[in-house]
């Protein structure tokens, strides 16, 4: 007679006396409702290991697990503090690891009442939910609107190329606020994988259809790859208007203003350097002119800090050469190659011609929320008369 084969639940009755605190969530998992979380369970041996681990034995001990264990699987997954924890945790851009800290743990069990999730509870069980409802948000926020579509691209610290793609509402009354749909990893940059790359991340929200209906601006900088990405897009969504970005240009425009005035450049580069690491220095300048800042120092990455460093030294351009001639020139070569260019008759002239032909506010452009008006007063502003 062959024998008839037993199933989990019958050998959980033979395994264990706690049945209770056990869920069968399939043929070979278990889920402890004392612990919460799932487990493999094919062998006894399985069961007998999971009973004593350190963390089981601290919950089955804990008063306010044993009030849990009479929840069931689905409203143990869906608790709601685990919910709101894993939502503070992600718009405060904590890292979950913190949770592992013994301090932070006892805080937050002390002060709210509740068993602290382990960071791969809220990973498996949370973090797909919240990424849904933060989805369902922006499409429902967007739905009533036609959208605009910005793509920019970079490179991280490790090499790697990252797009990302945001998304905002086109309205009449008022800036529209953006969001940050989709960052993604590329192999290599070029207008198809720019183009690739759109097309999925609008699939997120709404149906290739429906964004072809939707979709009528695109923005991105002024690369060639970026504007032959635009031009097939095109094919998808015949009414985009593709527009690259004006803070782009401007800053193109004050590189070559950069270029063509090199002594002006260097005189910027090297007072930078006189006073970078230089407290000695720092205090002799803040002696001899006690209500003037330091210079700038200009960072090539942050657009527009170079031309308001070359206004600032055309406004107080005396007063910082007295300070740099009363430096010893043999104690760092900045010094002698500053005051060198302080010298010539034609540096003055020059700033105040950068400063008179070159007002170029790009950091106004890259303002949040910038109303359209004062845009284009901006650019009226950069434009000779």
């Amino acid at each position: 007679m062959p024998k008839q084969k037993i199933s989990l639940r019958e050998k959980i009755l033979q395994w264990t006396s706690k049945k209770d605190l056990y869920e069968i969530k399939s043929t070979r998992e278990m889920f402890c409702k004392a612990c919460g979380k799932l487990f493999i369970c094919e062998k006894k041996c399985h069961l007998q290991q999971h009973e004593q681990t350190a963390i089981h034995k601290e919950n089955i001990m804990t008063p306010l697990r044993q009030t849990l264990l009479t929840q069931n699987l689905e409203e143990s997954a869906n608790s709601t503090f685990n919910m709101e924890l894993c939502n503070v945790f992600l718009a405060a851009n904590i890292p979950w690891h913190k949770l592992q800290n013994p301090a932070f743990q006892n805080f937050l069990t002390k002060y709210c009442g509740r068993k602290i999730p382990d960071e791969s509870t809220l990973r498996k069980n949370y973090l797909p939910k919240c990424y849904k409802d933060t989805i369902d948000r922006i499409r429902n926020e967007l739905d009533p609107f036609n959208i605009w579509v910005s793509v920019d691209e970079t490179t991280d610290a490790l090499g790697r190329y990252v797009a990302n793609c945001l998304v905002g509402k086109l309205s009449e009354d008022e800036p529209g606020k953006s969001y940050l749909l989709a960052s993604k990893q590329l192999e290599r940059t070029n207008h198809e994988t720019i183009a690739r790359f759109v097309n999925q991340s609008l699939e997120i929200l709404w149906s290739t259809r429906v964004v072809a209906e939707k979709f009528l601006l695109f923005v991105t900088d002024g690369a060639p790859y970026m504007i032959k990405s635009g031009r097939h897009l095109k094919v998808f969504y015949p009414k985009i208007v593709h527009v690259t970005c004006l803070a782009h240009a401007l800053n193109l425009v004050a590189e070559k203003i950069r270029y063509q005035y090199e002594d002006v450049d260097n005189l910027i580069s090297n007072v930078k350097k006189i006073f970078v690491k230089a407290p000695l220095r720092v205090e002799m300048y803040k002696e001899k002119l006690k209500e003037m800042p330091l210079p700038p120092q200009p960072i090539l990455t942050r657009w527009g800090t170079w031309l308001q460093a070359a206004m600032f030294y055309s406004e107080h351009f005396d007063s910082i050469k007295e300070v740099v001639m009363s430096f010893d020139g043999s104690s760092a070569v900045a010094i002698q190659k500053a005051q060198s260019i302080m010298k010539k008759p034609g540096i003055k002239n020059q700033l105040i011609y950068v400063r008179s032909n070159f007002k170029i506010s790009i950091t106004q452009l890259e303002k949040n929320g910038l109303p359209l008006t004062d845009s284009i007063k901006i650019v009226e502003n950069v434009l000779p008369p």
